[in-house]
């Protein structure tokens, strides 16, 4: 029954392994370092925010009681970009620790801003007792396409306090009219011109708050969030050949920002002239702060899944002196290479035939345990299967036996390197059985070594 369940579950797990895989964005690959026990997969993320700011810089009649004013107001068109490149890295078996490590210079932020004007003149003048009055808006030809734009690269994920790019403009003139011909026709024989300067200071600050990780159905992973460039999390593992975890960034985007309106204004009619002084009208940016949520990528992890067929072997009666072999095998139902040590805790008497084996993906690996009893009476001993399982890093398989014929000593043809293979009084094999501190030695040993591995590849 057991080998037939193996064998319908070699069948059906690739094909649903790689229906998961193909929904994933990304596939993990091993660790350079430690690739057993740690895989990782690149995540890259991108935002950007068009940001129409629309007429929302409004001088307002400037300046208040002149006989000249101007009304100007500008709309600025903003584009902003920010790019994240790291990575999520798995780790195991003690539990699936989770860390997203940046890429040096894996961060972009860039931005691409213009600015549209619209302008208002009024003129309320008198000569030789005569008001002359004209209200009216001002053609708005740009001299130049006015445009702040920049980049810069930073380190990922930008973590508190963030990276700011920045930028400053020298004043330049985008709109230069004459008033004669706009005014003309209501007031005769004015002249005059109307000229606006632009100059912009613009920051703006990203800041990654948190990357959130959540599982396939989901809901955020045990650890919670990270919130440091060398923090990590965790989450739960049941079984399986696999785990498929979903990742993105949250963060502020900053802006500080003025932009200087400098209007000159000046008239004539009638031998008189008028003008206002050169004034620099500084106004900031209406929006200050706004929230940034990334796209999730999808990492699809692969892992060992490390399925035994027995957990017990009884090899019955066998006389003293001679050899039985038993086999069982280690079918590999999960994605990743598995690396198995096999560790007997009473390797005279029951030696394991593979003291390590590296099954492939979705492959059933045969070994074998032999007994070789060496006196009389009954005996029992813990075969131990060490993995990179993160689910069952070590299984046990429990080894019974008999031994019989034998004249109570070890015969001739039987050697010892060292110490005594004489037993104490056989125990009773209907009474409960307790582990020998000999299996716990074996066990431990087991799993310190496979334990060492993982610790070896986070230094």
């Amino acid at each position: 029954m057991t080998r037939r369940l193996l064998a319908l579950g070699a069948f059906a797990l690739p094909l649903l392994a790689g229906i998961r895989a193909a929904q994933a964005d990304v596939i993990a690959a091993p660790c350079e370092k430690d690739p057993h026990y740690c895989a990782i997969g690149p995540v890259a993320f991108e935002r950007s925010d068009s940001l129409p700011i629309e007429w929302s810089f409004d001088t307002g009649w400037t300046p208040q009681g002149s006989p000249l004013q101007v009304h100007l107001w500008a709309g600025v068109y903003a584009t902003t970009r920010v790019s994240l490149d790291g990575a999520l890295e798995t780790r195991w078996p003690e539990a699936l620790v989770l860390r997203t490590p940046g890429d040096p210079e894996g961060g972009l932020i860039s931005y691409h801003y213009g600015v549209e004007l619209g302008a208002e003149a009024k003129v309320h003048i008198s000569v030789a007792g005569q008001d002359y009055d004209w209200t009216g808006d001002i053609p708005y030809i740009p001299q130049i396409d006015f445009q702040v734009q920049g980049q810069q690269k930073f380190d990922a994920w930008a973590f508190d306090p963030g990276v700011t790019l920045s930028s400053k403009t020298a004043p330049q003139t985008i709109i230069q009219v004459g008033i004669g011909d706009i005014i003309g026709k209501s007031i005769p024989g004015i002249d005059g011109g109307l000229e606006v300067d632009v100059a912009m200071e613009l920051a703006a600050t990203y800041r990654t708050e948190r990357l959130v990780i959540e599982t396939d159905e989901g809901e955020p992973v045990a650890g919670g969030d990270i919130t440091s460039a060398d923090g990590e999390t965790s989450t739960k593992y049941q079984n399986g050949p696999a785990v498929d975890l979903d990742v993105h960034p949250e963060g502020t985007i900053d802006y500080d920002g003025v932009i200087h309106l400098i209007p000159a204004f000046w008239v004539e009619l009638l031998g008189k002239s008028w003008s206002i002084p050169i004034a620099d009208i500084p106004i900031g940016f209406p929006i200050t702060q706004t929230k940034w949520v990334f796209d999730a990528r999808r990492v699809h992890v692969p892992l060992p899944d490390v399925v035994l067929d027995k957990v017990e072997i009884d090899f019955g009666d066998v006389e003293v002196g001679q050899k039985k072999l038993v086999n069982f095998s280690a079918w590999n139902a999960g994605e990743a290479l598995a690396k198995l040590a096999v560790v007997s805790s009473n390797p005279e008497v029951f030696p394991a035939w593979d003291p390590s084996l590296d099954v492939e993906p979705g492959i059933t690996a045969d070994s074998a345990v032999r007994f070789m009893p060496k006196t009389n009476g009954p005996f029992v001993a813990t075969l131990f299967v060490a993995s990179n399982d993160p689910n069952d890093p070590v299984q046990e398989i429990v080894l019974k036996g008999v031994g019989f014929g034998g004249p109570g000593a070890f015969d001739s043809d039987i050697s010892q390197e060292a110490g005594c293979a004489c037993r104490t009084t056989a125990p009773d094999p209907s009474a409960p059985a307790s582990t020998p501190p000999a299996l716990a030695l074996f066990g431990a040993v087991a799993i310190a070594f496979f334990r060492r591995r993982q610790y070896m590849g986070r230094q």
